[in-house]
């Protein structure tokens, strides 16, 4: 735009200065005064620069000139001139008082120079710095392109190999004697599952459904291409985990339970590590945490007594295959997040790793896992805030078991549970996800009572 004003500029002037018409009137008398006594008006326009446009139309009639020196100037009372001085000066031909501002010219050419030149540094800054922004921009996006990829390609070379070589095929064979020397074949093995290491002592964790309702037989594990006896040690159907041992004093690469990990994100990276029925190898895949808390049953209320308990499930994007349930879920970092037990439409589905702990190591010492059981009927409801479209939800305890735990610390009908263990709840399924991730006989519940927070310790 600077530039196109600049060229309006050069033709103008180039044109006025061409015409003959112009040159008649250059000397004469008339249009010298009024070349003098426009002076002050255009002086100030192109000092200050605020009008440009004034410049477009630029001719001699136009040109500032110094208000001190117009002819119609009141001298002040100060002025120390004689009469004779000034009759003098008055008396010069106006053309020739003309002549001593032909600095004019040069002061208006050295205008346009400073315009020109000032458009030009304007115009290589700003080009300087669209281009300095944009070569970072392509840079900043090319390297994390490049940094997403080599994540994306090394997230298998980073893990432990410890941890895959924790990872196991479950078979069966037909019942034999009980002697731990004898001989099969491969095609007498009957896939199962998979499963993981998670005790150097021999102990898996897989699906409870890839060892129930089956004909007896003895179950195989196989282990960085070895196989072993195993046996089962405990099992849980309405948790679907089973713990398994190893029959063999060797110490087994494994998974650790104990990890910091407890809750994901929605949109971060996970890792499935199993075997596919029919495959000869184990398969590894990547996916995202769809939601990391997914259910599938919404209650208005909950009785302990007549309905099972429910659990939260970590939803993937992991294409999971037959044979994969019990597999090992794990996050970027190599830590154990959960395991797989089924799958729904394109979606994976794993235990979260706090339920999945607390239920194992029942099952390795005990043998057995009995729900913990508080003893209360659970209602929830949802009303909307006056005047407004938000709503809020409440768990109210609908009515209590005589003899349960919560009779017996002092819970009462109408309680409105407020939190478990210092963890805020929000739904029915929060209240047995805490449950039966803690270890402890007691839990610290806050309710609220008649518009009171109190503590219970049940």
């Amino acid at each position: 735009m600077k530039k196109i004003y600049l060229w309006v500029i050069y033709c103008k002037t180039k044109i006025v200065w061409n015409n003959s018409h112009f040159l008649r009137e250059f000397y004469m008398q008339n249009f010298i005064n009024h070349f003098l006594n426009s002076y002050n008006y255009t002086m100030i326009s192109v000092k200050n620069k605020m009008d440009y446009l004034r410049l477009y139309n630029f001719s001699l009639k136009n040109i500032p000139l110094s208000h001190c020196e117009n002819n119609n100037c009141i001298l002040s009372d100060n002025d120390t001139l004689d009469k004779n001085t000034t009759l003098k000066e008055n008396k010069k031909n106006n053309f020739f008082k003309l002549l001593e501002y032909e600095y004019l010219a040069i002061k208006i050419l050295l205008y346009y120079f400073k315009c020109s030149l000032r458009f030009l540094i304007f115009t290589l800054v700003h080009f300087y710095l669209f281009f300095y922004n944009c070569f970072n921009l392509v840079l900043y996006i090319l390297r994390k392109k490049i940094i997403y990829k080599n994540k994306q390609l090394n997230y298998y070379f980073s893990i432990p190999n410890h941890l895959f070589n924790s990872f196991v095929t479950i078979y069966k064979i037909p019942k034999r004697n009980n002697s731990f020397d004898f001989n099969f074949k491969i095609d007498d093995l009957t896939f199962l599952g998979s499963g993981f290491i998670y005790d150097k002592r021999g102990y898996v964790l897989t699906a409870a459904h890839n060892v129930t309702h089956l004909e007896e037989g003895t179950f195989i594990i196989k282990n960085c291409d070895d196989f072993y006896l195993a046996e089962v040690s405990g099992l849980h159907n309405e948790s679907d985990v089973c713990v398994m041992k190893i029959v063999s004093k060797k110490k087994f690469p494994h998974i650790s339970l104990d990890t910091k990990r407890e809750t994901l994100k929605h949109g971060e990276l996970v890792i499935t590590f199993g075997q596919i029925q029919n495959f000869d190898r184990e398969t590894c895949s990547i996916g995202i945490v769809n939601q990391p808390k997914q259910t599938f049953s919404k209650f208005t209320n909950f009785s302990e007594k007549e309905q099972p308990c429910l659990y939260p499930f970590i939803q993937i994007s992991n294409p999971i295959n037959n044979g994969m349930s019990g597999s090992p879920l794990i996050d970027q970092n190599g830590n154990l997040v959960g395991m797989i037990q089924k799958k729904i439409d394109n979606y994976g589905l794993a235990l979260p790793i706090n339920i999945l702990k607390n239920i194992a190591e029942y099952l390795q010492y005990k043998g057995t896992y009995k729900e913990p059981f508080l003893g209360i009927i659970l209602k929830e409801k949802e009303f909307n805030i006056r005047n407004s479209s938000s709503s809020k939800k409440e768990l109210k305890i609908y009515d209590i078991l005589s003899n349960s735990p919560a009779e017996i610390s002092g819970l009462k009908r109408e309680d409105v549970l407020f939190s478990i263990n210092n963890k805020n709840i929000k739904n029915i399924c929060e209240v047995h996800e805490i449950l039966n991730s803690t270890s402890d006989r007691f839990i610290d519940v806050e309710i609220l009572r008649q518009n009171k927070k109190l503590k219970f310790k049940v």
